[in-house]
């Protein structure tokens, strides 16, 4: 070959790289990677997979005094995944128009109900998590249990394309549902001194020695009910437990309770 044809084909196969080289970046960065980290992860953008977009609601204000809503967008991720997180989320925003067709409004009243939301968005690694809240603070006149929090969360492996269970979640960290149950237990289910309460099942009074004698039939209970009542995602490196203590203690108490949310960190 001849020193013409050579540099020929030099420059040529040069070029064939970088173009192949800009074709992949673009592919990449048009699914949300960016640049490799020292460790060897790839990072991902959670801006190319999740948006807050702020809601608009109108002729509510003779009920709420203020409503400060926004919903989340979940891209660039098959529907199967997102449906759930979707459905639930149209469900609780659902609550602004059903509290209002509760309240039997009259001439002259003064809207103080408030609602309000608040987003954390997060890649780790692979997985995406999204927390959503939903808080209302209600007329105390016409709402016994007028502060209302609904949580929910969800968590997507963005490398295998898969809604992670809190299952998954707990091994990732190596954690049991029954380690947590009992931690829970001792916490929030265990009376203090001097209380009493109801016994759900049996409307029989206990005190603290009571349920404590209890301790293992609770626990499994807790891990039973894992599921319907603690909602899981992860915020830096933690992975971060949330519920509702007056939940978890209707399971087992006939009292009444108000929302006490608890915000757990698993290190």
């Amino acid at each position: 070959m001849s020193d013409k044809n050579t540099k020929i084909l030099i420059i040529a196969s040069a070029v064939a790289l970088l173009l192949s080289g800009l074709i992949l970046y673009k592919v990449f960065d048009a699914q949300g990677y960016s640049e490799h980290r020292a460790n060897g992860y790839v990072n991902y953008k959670v801006n190319d997979y999740v948006e807050v977009i702020p809601m608009v609601f109108n002729n509510y204000s003779d009920f709420y005094n203020n409503i400060n809503v926004s919903k989340v967008n979940i891209k660039n991720i098959d529907n199967d995944i997102t449906n759930e997180f979707y459905e639930k989320e149209e469900e609780i925003i659902g609550y602004i128009d059903a509290y209002y067709n509760e309240a039997n409004i009259f001439n002259g009243y003064v809207p103080v109900s408030t609602v309000s939301s608040i987003v954390k968005k997060q890649v780790n690694e692979t997985v995406l998590s999204v927390y959503y809240e939903l808080n209302f603070d209600l007329d105390e006149d016409k709402y016994y249990n007028s502060k209302k929090t609904y949580i929910l969360t969800t968590n997507i492996d963005l490398g295998t394309n898969k809604l992670l269970s809190n299952d998954e979640l707990l091994s990732k960290y190596d954690y049991s549902k029954k380690y947590i149950a009992e931690k829970i237990f001792e916490e929030d289910v265990l009376l203090s001194e001097g209380e009493v309460v109801i016994d759900k099942n049996t409307n029989i009074s206990l005190t603290k020695k009571d349920v404590e004698r209890k301790k293992n039939n609770y626990v499994e209970r807790i891990v039973d009910e894992f599921d319907n009542i603690i909602k899981m995602y992860i915020d830096s490196n933690s992975l971060v437990l949330i519920y509702d203590k007056r939940e978890l203690k209707n399971i087992f108490f006939d009292n009444e309770f108000t929302t006490d949310i608890k915000i757990r960190y698993l290190k």
